[in-house]
């Protein structure tokens, strides 16, 4: 029996799965990303809804292509990203997509239809696109129903952070992280984490090549520390293990996003040697700094 496969009503409803699965894959990675890129990423999921009437490939071309055009969906949609966030977002989008497919070949054999076809590594079945529609609204209602629940994700680089240090004063992007709990053992008080390498550029040159000596193991040019400032020693314990970070009392800290601003003259800074992942944020803060926000 043939089956008549309608282009436009493949299109259609193509984009309309890739643009709320995006959204739903940007709910579970912390980025909503802008309508108009996922408007062009829900674009480009329709046109590779066309490797359904394409004559069939061999199985490594058919991975190869569905590798390729959720790549290509998930860049489209979200912009230049790191290659982890990347990476994360692609495998949700292609998470969803198996779970809607799932959704909706459940409702086929509950409804006693018939007629799924596959070709390319790409699923058609033969419902009406309503049903479609609404299994791809249940699959999203449900993400939505547990970003709400649990709490979204913080957007990496959602706060500015203002931090004067060794008479200098930095600003840079900073994330929120709910896991973060490391504390100044001298006073007992909150700590930013920076990473070196991202606010270097920043630090005055003492300071520059003082944190550049403590990572290098230099014990000898760590008897000298800069003017003024007064390093101390902060245990930071990690799954990758233990390792002792180089710290600074702050002469003041302000954390502003929107109309949101907190500020605090009782913060250490501390460093680390390696960047952070998400989205070019250089700083990590945690609960304890945003107590009296409204």
């Amino acid at each position: 029996m043939k089956t008549v496969i309608y282009l436009d009503i493949l299109l259609l409803v193509n984009f309309l799965i890739g643009y709320f699965l995006l959204r739903a894959a940007g709910l579970l990675t912390g980025g909503a990303g802008r309508p108009g890129r996922l408007l062009l990423g829900a674009a480009v999921a329709a046109g590779a809804s066309l490797a359904l009437l394409l004559p069939r490939q061999p199985l490594p071309v058919q991975f190869g292509y569905q590798l390729a055009s959720a790549l290509a969906v998930v860049w489209c949609a979200f912009g230049r990203q790191s290659p982890r966030m990347l990476a994360r977002r692609v495998l949700w989008y292609a998470l969803l997509n198996v779970l809607l497919a799932g959704a909706v070949g459940y409702a086929v054999l509950r409804g006693g239809l018939r007629g799924a076809h596959t070709n390319n590594l790409a699923v058609y079945f033969n419902i009406s696109p309503g049903l479609l529609v609404g299994c791809m609204l249940a699959v999203y209602l449900v993400i939505r129903l547990l970003s709400l629940l649990f709490g979204p994700p913080q957007p990496a680089g959602g706060w500015v952070l203002e931090l004067e240090l060794a008479g200098t004063v930095l600003r840079l992007d900073a994330l929120y992280d709910t896991g973060y709990f490391l504390r100044d053992p001298f006073s007992g008080g909150q700590t930013v984490l920076l990473s070196f390498p991202q606010v270097r550029a920043q630090l005055p040159e003492p300071l520059q090549a003082y944190l550049a000596a403590w990572f290098a193991g230099d014990a000898a040019a760590l008897a000298h520390p800069p003017p003024g400032a007064s390093p101390r020693p902060i245990l930071c314990r990690t799954a990758a293990g233990e390792e002792l970070l180089p710290g600074f009392r702050a002469a003041r800290l302000r954390l502003s996003r929107g109309g949101r601003v907190a500020e605090s003259r009782a913060v250490t800074a501390a460093f680390c040697r390696g960047s952070f992942e998400q989205g070019g944020a250089a700083a990590l803060f945690g609960s304890e700094l945003l107590t009296g926000l409204p």
